[in-house]
């Protein structure tokens, strides 16, 4: 298993876990770090219970309980009447937006659809007839494609450059053998579904026209399959009744089609590994196999628990083994986790010998070697600080330093100013709506947590580090409170020294040009602000024609593709404005670099806005055939209502 695989693995445990592991007995505590903690008097070797055991008050109240322990709304009128407005829109239909209750309709239909196309068995004339129109007329679904990539068997890729116009289906018969077709196409079992996403909406002359996307994968006898196209649709408007009644669909046509083939195998690509690699240790099983909703319920919100999970990880050989091992950042009153890498594949869990099961809440960490002496040296976010751990080289951490950058979500380190050792970038973020503070405008915010710049001044007489913040000295204050989750540095300009570009959740994207230590913010003179929900950069020559280009991965959203771009939004608002919301639901973004200290948006052109509510990416040659491909991350909480997302 080599470093990408078992990187995507520690992203799948991320993902999938909630987090769950029995606390150990010997808790490390940052030294100055002043936050709740449990007892820990428990002596080396005791286990204490996985479970703390519930108070008399909580056990009174259970009954009436749900089950993450919260009693039930008041029943009645809302406490505050300032709020009874905002609960009354959550209904499309209180406020006129009939373009919003078309979408709920349609969508239920489109779900049918769906569901019809990943069980073929199911898709006779009868269930059809309840989604179409007797007018209904369609293009082929399944058009010839050109190939655009192949490697050796492993993938292929194919593309409809030419979408077809004619329509060649016909009435409710028409549409079945359409459907069938296209399902003929991946229908396999276990794996295969059919999603859609509406993502415009518009009424015109007695119809109503939606834009909506088809992501559908499955493993037919000829390999895996997996499709994305984009369907433009007529229907026909919501009938006023029954208070239930759906539209139905008069025409289709398709604007994009795409194929992905993974030919003569029913395998995916990457296999689900977590249980082979984390499923033996206890740390696993009983912390972070159970989801942050169970966790919520049992530790008290002070000791800094968030249903968000924002919480990160680093990768590195912290052992000298040749093996990268994870470790693991937790909400506050779990411990933070240290798993080996083991020659046979699996992990083995060691924070409390290491010394970094913290208990305090932790959002980011990073390796790196601060000290220059060849060994993977540790920075790990304990809200309000910072705190560096010396590596002793097999894997043993001793604190060398603490720098106050309270809220930090995500860290990068880089030698920003050329003497030979690392600095640290910590990016701070603060929760919308939490302790008072709302992006204003929620578009373009510049309200948010500043950023902080930790320089690196070496190693004192004491042996202590010395990390200075330097964020204004080298003039990275300009246009700092904008919200970031994460940053990245690299040459863009070629000038020898690092230049560092942040992503930005409700603010305009910051590239800081480097000029001998001193940095100042050029991003909308170069054409990467990037108006949009940043989430992640990576840097990569795409097109290798040997200067770095940029990808942010911003959050897509199909609702506000739908909402941004209808006339009765913002009515009467400046254009720039409108703009910018529909900018901010785009999705993610390719800059390609020119060269002269400017980039172009290549990201339409080149096919990768639709990353779904992406977090970071990384450009990675997947095929092997010397092009950079694209790994993008995405998902967020997800509920008991799988239609959340």
């Amino acid at each position: 298993m080599d470093r990408r695989a078992f990187a995507g693995i520690a992203l799948a445990l991320l993902a999938a876990c909630g987090k769950d592991s029995a606390p150990s007995a010997e808790r490390a505590r940052a030294p100055g770090v002043e936050s709740p903690k449990a007892s820990s008097e428990a002596t080396q070797g005791q286990q204490e219970p996985v479970v703390p055991p519930k108070s008399a008050l909580a056990t009174a109240a259970a009954a009436e309980a749900d089950d993450l322990g919260a009693l039930p709304a008041p029943r009645g009128e809302l406490r505050d009447p300032r709020f009874q407005e905002k609960y009354e829109r959550r209904d499309s239909k209180l406020d006129g937006w009939n373009t919003e209750l078309f979408n709920e309709r349609a969508g239920a239909q489109l779900s049918t659809l769906g569901k019809l196309l990943a069980h073929p068995e199911t898709l006779d004339r009868e269930h059809v007839a309840a989604l179409v129109g007797p007018s209904f007329a369609c293009v082929d679904l399944t058009p010839p494609l050109e190939p655009s990539g192949q490697k050796d068997g492993l993938l292929s890729a194919g593309r409809n450059v030419a979408p077809p116009r004619e329509s060649v289906h016909a009435g409710v018969d028409g549409a079945l053998a359409a459907f069938r077709e296209l399902a003929e196409a991946f229908a396999g079992g276990e794996l295969s579904q059919a999603k859609f996403k509406v993502i415009s909406v518009e009424e015109r002359e007695g119809s109503v026209f939606a834009r909506a996307y088809l992501h559908a994968r499955g493993a037919p006898k000829r390999g895996t399959v997996q499709l994305q196209s984009t369907w433009s649709m007529e229907w026909t408007p919501v009938p006023a009744e029954p208070a239930d009644a759906l539209p139905l669909l008069v025409k289709l046509e398709l604007e994009h089609h795409e194929e992905l083939v993974r030919p003569g195998s029913d395998q995916t690509l990457f296999g689900e590994a977590t249980d082979a690699v984390f499923g033996a240790e206890r740390a696993f099983r009983e912390q972070l196999r159970p989801d942050l909703e169970h966790w919520a319920a049992r530790i008290d919100r002070s000791l800094g628990i968030s249903l968000i999970g924002h919480e990160g990880f680093a990768l590195g050989d912290v052992d000298g083994d040749g093996l990268d091992d994870l470790y693991i950042a937790q909400p506050g009153g779990l411990p933070n986790r240290l798993f080996l890498r083991q020659p046979d594949g699996t992990a083995r869990e060691v924070a409390a010998s290491a010394g970094v099961d913290f208990l305090d809440a932790s959002r980011s960490a990073l390796f790196a070697d601060f000290d220059n002496d060849g060994d993977q040296d540790l920075a790990v976010e304990l809200d309000p600080y910072v705190l560096f751990l010396a590596n002793d080289g097999k894997g043993h951490f001793t604190p060398r330093a603490r720098a106050s950058a309270p809220s930090t979500t995500s860290l990068s380190a880089a030698d920003f100013d050329g003497d030979g050792d690392l600095d640290l970038y910590c990016c701070g973020y603060i929760l919308p709506d939490s302790e008072n503070v709302t992006p204003l405008p929620y578009h373009d915010a510049n309200n948010g947590r500043p950023n902080t710049l930790l320089r690196n001044d070496g190693a004192g007489a004491n042996g202590m580090w010395n990390f200075v913040d330097a964020t204004r000295e080298v003039g990275l204050d300009e246009n700092n409170r904008r919200f970031s989750f994460a940053a990245s540095w690299e040459d863009y300009d070629g000038d020898g020294d690092l230049d560092l570009y942040v992503a930005n959740d409700f603010g305009r994207n910051n590239l800081y040009r480097n000029d001998g230590g001193k940095f100042r913010d050029v991003a909308a003179e170069a054409g990467v602000e990037d108006l949009a929900a940043g989430m992640g950069v990576s840097w990569g020559d795409y097109d290798l024609d040997g200067d770095f280009d940029l990808y942010v991965s911003n959050m897509f959203s199909s609702a506000g593709e739908r909402v941004a771009y209808q006339r009765k939004f913002l009515a009467g608002a400046d254009p720039t404005v409108r703009s910018g919301f529909q900018r901010h639901a785009r999705g993610n973004s390719l800059f390609r670099n020119l060269g002269d200290g400017t980039f172009e948006d290549v990201s339409e052109t080149c096919g990768v806005t639709m990353g779904r509510w992406a977090w970071g990416s990384v450009f990675t040659d997947l095929d092997e055939d010397g092009w950079p491909d694209l790994v993008v991350p995405n998902g967020f909480v997800t509920g008991s209502d799988p239609a959340d997302l």
